[in-house]
């Protein structure tokens, strides 16, 4: 299941479980109906979010504070971990703004377009669901003093392809229908992020002004023109080639079934500092099951930045590639191989096994 359907899976299959009782046969478009007048009820809210992530053989602890108002007002701290407390990220309804405490920086970006409330396709939303996903009913347990009902998912047996998570546990508050607690597991079972939602509150009538961010003293304020930023556009081998900077690198060797997809080149970027510039390739290939091998290629104008891929660097296992240094992380089935080959910042993305990726990385040749 892509991710996206795993976002959509945790936000809409309470709704969808308990509107129908979980024993009926309401239609989507009923289903959909009480969604939304349910959703419709909930003005604002706010909670204090605990999350543990599995890395391999590492683990994250994070917690953040969350608010919401309707219709676009947003606001998040980050309280753990240490290196990222005080991370504030608020959304006015006009603009999303991004404060980074280590760097003394803000950054503003106009808010992108989105879908009203009555443009979004809950219908195909919830078939999807019901489509790819089985659920049970387990009972009811208590979480933060608020009686839950205990869910747990699974995707069906005939998925084929990648699969980044295989099933999850959740805890559904019976009063608000909001989510209490998540457990998210890879397809051996193992358990990858856990999340739990504390001191919930609904409908406390938040004031606008907890959405606008008190710019700090002596703090640099950068503006993002997302109308200027361009997704770079899927082009064969042989364009990257002439588009590409650098002479960048690929492999020559591929598991069995796997055949390259398309390339993309890309000469800007929207989060690396005013005085770096950068030039990526990234390299797609793919087998006839829909499993990718994705590997990117970055060059900066300067050092690499040492906060780059920061949760790579931090949790993965220490590997060597043809006598360089790497780092190797899984999570679930994501695997990520990161390593430097001169001035190229290379990462290595797919869901193959450890000793395929590293056999990957060590067939790299310069094109030609």
């Amino acid at each position: 299941m892509a991710t996206k359907k795993i976002l959509f899976l945790l936000t809409f299959i309470i709704l969808v479980l308990f509107a129908s009782g979980c024993t009926g046969d309401l239609s989507a478009e009923e289903i959909a109906e009480q969604m939304q007048e349910k959703e419709a009820n909930i003005q604002d809210y706010s909670y204090t979010m605990q999350m543990t992530s599995h890395f391999g053989n590492q683990t994250q602890e994070s917690e953040i504070q969350f608010l919401q108002k309707k219709p676009d007002k947003m606001k998040t701290v980050t309280l753990k971990p240490e290196e990222e407390a005080g991370t504030i990220v608020v959304s006015d309804g006009e603009f999303i703004w991004t404060y980074d405490p280590k760097t003394n920086t803000v950054t503003k970006m106009e808010m992108p377009e989105t879908p009203t409330q009555g443009e979004t396709d809950y219908v195909g939303i919830i078939s999807d669901l019901l489509n790819e996903t089985d659920v049970s009913l387990l009972g009811m347990e208590e979480i933060d003093g608020r009686s839950a009902y205990l869910l747990e998912t699974s995707l069906k047996d005939e998925e084929e392809g990648f699969r980044f998570t295989d099933g999850m546990k959740l805890w559904v508050d019976k009063e608000t229908w909001m989510p209490l607690r998540y457990e998210i597991y890879d397809s051996g079972g193992d358990p990858m992020m856990e999340l739990e939602i504390r001191d919930l509150e609904i409908n406390t009538d938040i004031p606008d002004s907890e959405f606008v961010l008190e710019v700090p003293e002596g703090a640099t304020v950068k503006t993002i023109d997302l109308g200027s930023f361009e997704l770079p556009e899927e082009i064969t081998l042989e364009e990257a080639r002439e588009a590409a900077g650098f002479e960048f690198l690929v492999p020559e060797y591929l598991p069995e079934g796997y055949a390259f997809n398309y390339s993309m080149v890309s000469n800007e970027s929207l989060t690396v500092p005013e005085e770096q510039t950068l030039e990526t390739v990234i390299l797609r290939y793919e087998n006839d099951k829909g499993n990718i091998i994705s590997l990117s290629e970055t060059v900066y104008e300067k050092e690499i930045p040492e906060d780059s891929e920061a949760a790579i660097t931090n949790y993965a296992e220490n590997v060597t590639i043809n006598g360089i240094d790497g780092k190797y992380l899984a999570f679930g089935d994501m695997k990520i191989l990161r390593w430097e080959i001169e001035d190229i910042d290379l990462i290595l993305t797919t869901s193959l096994e450890k000793d395929e990726v590293l056999r990957i990385a060590e067939s790299l040749q310069e094109t030609a």
